[in-house]
């Protein structure tokens, strides 16, 4: 798992890349239809949110004990820098405490976060490394605690609750720029795209605006189609 041999070879919308999807979408599938029979105060709930937990945890932890064997830890590696390593951890935090608040507030997120993370890999690794393993499925699984979630009944779509995740994410994101523009990072990728032809193509000038507001329509895309499936999950 830990061979440099499997440093290189995955790319974006190859075959294996493909295949990791279409896996990932059958497993999401399955957890749906799973989590609609379970309610969320119950016994079962609790050891599936400390399962997806711990496996997190776990996963993150030696990933940073991985990169320091390497000697290759930076600033950037600290996870409130980056927007996927962010929302995992309060991903965790919910998964443990049972936080509603935390909950609601970072499924938007997670699906955002997931969804450009999973769709535009930034990684080379591939299976069975496990950088391969840590990056998709740290990713996949903060995504599919966002979806049981909604599916047991923790997260609602209100109208509220979507303005302040997203003045949250603002505020933040305002925060990681001046630091970006300081220490000359490119953190929540502000300032390069992780597929550089898409900042490339429009340039530094264009880029940064266009980004942040790919991911507040993406955001908002969610708030109304999962508000939509509220009364599909509401029958049940």
């Amino acid at each position: 798992m830990f061979n440099d041999k499997y440093s290189i070879g995955l790319e974006m919308f190859k075959s294996k890349h493909l295949i990791t999807l279409l896996v990932l979408t059958l497993v999401t599938v399955i957890t749906v239809f799973i989590a609609r029979k379970i309610d969320k105060d119950s016994k079962q709930d609790k050891i599936i949110r400390y399962i997806l937990a711990s496996s997190l945890l776990i996963l993150e932890v030696t990933y940073h004990v991985w990169v320091i064997s390497r000697g290759e830890y930076n600033l950037g590696m600290i996870p409130f820098t980056g927007f996927c390593a962010l929302t995992n951890l309060l991903t965790i935090y919910y998964l443990y405490t049972n936080n509603e608040k935390i909950a609601n507030m970072v499924f938007f997120y997670a699906l955002t976060g997931a969804f450009f993370s999973l769709i535009f890999i930034d990684t080379t690794y591939v299976f069975p490394h496990f950088r391969n393993v840590h990056y998709f499925y740290n990713h996949f699984v903060f995504l599919l605690s966002a979806i049981y979630s909604f599916v047991v009944g923790r997260v609602n779509m209100e109208r509220k609750i979507f303005n302040k995740s997203t003045l949250y994410l603002i505020t933040y994101t305002l925060i990681i720029l001046i630091f970006d523009l300081i220490l000359k990072e490119n953190w929540f990728y502000l300032f390069e795209s992780p597929v550089k032809e898409i900042s490339d193509f429009f340039g530094k000038v264009l880029y940064t605006p266009l980004w942040l507001l790919a991911i507040y329509l993406l955001m908002n895309i969610w708030y109304f189609l999962f508000k939509f499936l509220t009364k599909f999950r509401d029958k049940k």
